[in-house]
């Protein structure tokens, strides 16, 4: 399970000052932690990228909160979804209304296949979110949280790979469905099994990637 729903590599935004920039139109802003930028029903219909710092993208009911997603820098969403989207530290963010993203995208024909692209990747991240919390338990969805940190940023070292976790245990038990007694209880049982390593408070050096994958195998 992915926590990074779209991104935008921050590289391909570097003409943003110039006329032909992806970013023309947008208007920079910065928010402070606990800023609440969306609500369900909330008045803003915006299409925005990260710049910086961190939101959380959620639902809540009168009892629970349910993270979906945290975006961080070259993330692309959208307040004009059912959700709650919060910042968790300091934030910038380049925003657009809706209805001038669409313009842009009808009338500058080299804008449309990077957002194409990225909202595409949203889609198939919200998909695997669904899929994960309906048919997968929770060590499978650990395992894929863990594995998709392999693939987007993993570094390789010489016994494994290691991977920074951005996110607390409380964060990540929120975004696979869980809760923290029972994240934390799994990744001691890893690193007893030897397929992971703590590397401090922010970091796992993932020793066995075939142990991870097989703790996730496809669903029947």
């Amino acid at each position: 399970m992915s926590s990074h729903p779209a991104t935008i590599d921050l590289a391909s935004l570097a003409q943003a000052t110039s006329p032909e920039g992806l970013l023309t139109g947008f208007e920079l802003k910065t928010f402070p932690k606990g800023y609440l930028l969306s609500t369900p029903d909330g008045p803003r219909d915006q299409v925005f990228i990260v710049r910086s710092g961190r939101l959380r993208v959620y639902l809540a009911g009168e009892n629970r909160e349910l993270s979906l997603s945290f975006l961080e820098a070259g993330d692309i969403y959208t307040t004009h979804t059912p959700t709650y989207v919060e910042s968790v530290a300091p934030t910038e963010l380049w925003l657009m209304d809706t209805r001038s993203f669409a313009r842009k995208l009808a009338t500058d024909p080299s804008t449309t296949p990077v957002m194409m692209r990225v909202l595409g990747r949203l889609l198939s991240n919200a998909v695997t979110l669904i899929e994960d919390l309906a048919f997968r338990e929770v060590p499978a969805r650990l395992a894929r949280f863990l594995l998709g940190l392999v693939e987007r940023r993993g570094q390789p070292q010489e016994q494994g790979w290691l991977i920074p976790l951005e996110l607390g245990m409380e964060d990540i038990a929120s975004l696979l469905g869980s809760t923290r007694q029972t994240v934390s209880a799994l990744i001691n049982q890893w690193e007893r099994q030897g397929i992971l390593q703590r590397q401090g408070r922010r970091s796992l050096l993932i020793r066995s990637i075939s142990a991870l994958e097989a703790q996730c195998p496809p669903r029947s």
